[in-house]
């Protein structure tokens, strides 16, 4: 099913269907981070609808608030889409080649010198 019926994309998001990824999920996630802003003051959290009320610049307030969190679940929920992408070149799951690694013992010599903190302490 062709979820881009009827939509006319740009040709930077037809060349780089990656980008257009991440930037819808970063439009979902900034919504997300507006509606929790929102919740916030909807429920009066901590008081602080009250304390936004209260200020002059309330406003400002509202608005550092709300693109603090919308940049926040906007990054998570873009970030979390390029991480469930799968890998081009995996051979198997849980990623790419396989290296078997062979622990190899090597010799250490040591030599035993009392030095000035080791006095101190004993």
């Amino acid at each position: 099913m062709n979820t881009n019926a009827g939509r006319k994309l740009p040709p930077l998001m037809k060349r780089h269907p990656v980008l257009r990824l991440v930037l819808e999920h970063a439009a979902v996630g900034a919504l997300l981070g507006l509606v929790f802003a929102v919740a916030l003051l909807a429920f009066d959290a901590h008081g602080l609808r009250r304390l936004i009320a209260e200020s002059d610049s309330g406003y400002v307030a509202f608005a550092m608030l709300a693109v603090g969190f919308m940049v926040t679940f906007g990054s998570l929920v873009a970030g979390g889409a390029i991480m469930s992408l799968p890998k081009g070149d995996d051979d198997g799951p849980g990623g790419g080649r396989r290296y078997r690694l062979q622990p190899i013992p090597v010799r250490a010599r040591s030599s035993r010198r009392s030095s000035s903190i080791q006095r101190d302490w004993h």
